[in-house]
């Protein structure tokens, strides 16, 4: 039975023959890219019953040298074993060591299963086989979803569980690729002996496995003129900066943000300092720490890392990988005359952002006055008129600033974000994710954390104590966004802003924020539309500060 189910599935994926028995796998699906045959599994999608063949691990890139920017891969003679996952990039938890325990625990567990090195430029293809249709009959290729992942540029792998794509493949019909970057110090130096335009390289890996998609994804029944990227928190980041300096010719036609962007941000000198100090701890000579880190070996700067709590991000590198002023370049953008990419976005943010950045904080002064020192003042002012404990949605210290970094750093940069997309004509649609579930807690009261929404939209959460309504949100969300991906134009199912989707569990509509325009709708239903201006409100708190970091003054009227 398993032989027919191989030689169905070769037989509806042309162009992807069966591999020569000489190769030890006579059944074995593969595909041809420009580097060569590849090797992968084709296994039955346990709720579906369907049928994704999975290559995983494929190189996108020569195995770098560190900090130089990525470059194609060798083509290689024999097939490549694409069955199971290749080493993640070298990942740094630099945290105080209760707390770097927490964060691994909450983001990467388990851990990488073939472990990490500076040899893991790869990425995943999870291709859906459609057995319903004629055989003989030529496939409409299909659109693609790559994805990126957060980890704040310091930590992350396409390989956690949490982003096999199996499941979202079997059940839309998409293709979905998840692609690996450097993080931290190897692919976020800011190391100003490297050429300016080289200093964001994991920016530069991503636009290389975005280019490898152009190339190669045809080879597996997909289009790459339908290619929609997608990413959260960091991997957000990661879109919007795609989207404001985007590769010509742009290699995308959408794009997701999820709990993320990088356009209304805070100038970055955390890198630079960074580099400073590891440079010193390793001893390295003055003007000279590029070559003398490249020597080390990658455990040692790992451990340095960790220990002092550096942190790594990207930088300015003229207008490359980031643009100079993104903000602006979107307010300005025409349908004739842009520089930015004008495509369908969708963007959102979680309820409870805050939690797992400010857990377990109680003492607001004191987290203001290590977090965002040059405003501590302003935000323990607003913290008191604005944010006071014992108000709705506020019955702890711990929800006061949790809530406070949710709007500040997250909720209110987004609508930031919808309305200068409105403003130069970009469609956009914008989600509010509220929903939380006992067997997704990561501690009590976590509620909708960051990062919490990913297992239902990939279809990875946890089965064990699962409710009925989780199973039919997981399959709600993950329609809406293979809508978007199918179709970018018209949307994921709901009005576009300024509108708003809210995204909620069975507690029903606004879950205590309040909203406007809202309590008409069905409690029971998942996803419900509203205003967002209660939702919003504080939002205008924040307006000025906003346009000081992100507008030069006069150049755009708001």
């Amino acid at each position: 039975m398993m032989m027919v189910l191989m030689l169905m599935i070769s037989t509806v994926l042309n162009p992807i023959p069966l591999l020569h028995a000489a190769t030890g796998c006579p059944s074995c699906p593969t595909a041809t890219i420009d580097s060569g045959v590849i090797v992968g599994t084709a296994v039955v999608e346990p709720f579906s019953q369907a049928t994704v063949i999975k290559y995983l691990g494929v190189p996108f890139a020569a195995p770098p040298e560190r900090f130089q920017p990525p470059r194609v891969p060798d083509p290689w003679d024999s097939p490549y074993d694409a069955s199971t996952y290749k080493p993640a990039c070298i990942q740094t938890f630099a945290y105080p060591a209760q707390l770097r325990k927490l964060v691994m625990t909450w983001f990467n567990t388990p851990p990488s299963p073939a472990g990490e090195g500076e040899d893991c430029l790869n990425l995943n293809v999870f291709v859906p086989v459609s057995q319903d249709q004629d055989q003989d009959q030529d496939q409409e290729a299909k659109p693609v979803l790559f994805w990126l992942y957060g980890g704040a540029f310091n930590f992350g792998t396409a390989s956690l569980p949490t982003y096999d794509g199996t499941n979202f493949a079997a059940n839309q019909d998409v293709i979905v690729v998840t692609s690996n970057y450097r993080t931290n110090v190897f692919g976020f130096p800011g190391c100003p002996e490297l050429n300016l335009t080289e200093r964001n390289l994991g920016w530069l890996d991503q636009r290389l496995a975005l280019d490898w998609v152009q190339r190669n994804v045809a080879a597996f029944g997909g289009d790459p003129r339908k290619v929609t990227i997608a990413g959260e928190s960091a991997g957000a980041q990661s879109v919007d900066a795609l989207l404001t300096s985007p590769p010509r010719p742009t290699p995308f036609r959408a794009a997701i943000m999820q709990s993320g962007q990088a356009s209304v941000t805070i100038p970055n000198t955390v890198s630079a300092e960074s580099w400073k100090t590891l440079t010193r701890l390793a001893n390295c000579t003055e003007g000279h720490g590029m070559g003398c880190l490249a020597a080390r070996p990658a455990d040692e700067l790992k451990t340095l890392i960790e220990r002092e709590n550096l942190r790594f991000s990207p930088v300015p590198d003229g207008g490359v990988t980031w643009a100079y002023t993104p903000r602006i370049d979107r307010l300005k953008s025409r349908p004739r005359k842009s520089s930015i990419a004008r495509v369908p976005v969708m963007i959102g943010t979680n309820a409870d952002e805050g939690m797992t950045f400010t857990y377990p904080q109680s003492d607001m002064r004191r987290y203001f006055n290590d977090t965002w020192p040059a405003m501590k003042d302003v935000m323990i002012d607003l913290a008191g008129r604005f944010y006071p404990v014992g108000s709705p949605g506020i019955p702890t210290p711990l929800h006061q600033i949790s809530l406070m970094f949710t709007e500040i750093v997250a909720q209110c940069p987004v609508r930031t974000l919808a309305r200068d997309n409105k403003r130069a004509g970009i469609k956009t649609w914008r989600y509010y994710f509220n929903a939380s579930f006992p067997n997704t807690q990561i501690f009590e009261g976590s509620g909708a954390w960051h990062s919490s929404e990913i297992g239902l939209i990939f279809g990875t959460y946890p089965r064990e104590g699962a409710t009925p309504f989780q199973a039919d949100l997981s399959w709600t969300m993950q329609t809406a966004w293979a809508d978007f991906v199918k179709d970018p134009k018209g949307g994921p199912g709901w009005a576009p802003w300024p509108k708003i989707a809210l995204i909620e569990d069975e507690r029903g509509c606004g879950c205590g924020r309040g909203v406007d325009d809202c309590a008409q709708e069905e409690a029971a239903e998942s996803i419900v539309t509203a205003n967002p201006g209660h939702l919003d409100r504080r939002c205008r708190l924040m307006d000025q500060l906003y346009n000081k970091l992100t507008l030069k003054q006069g150049l755009i009227e708001q």
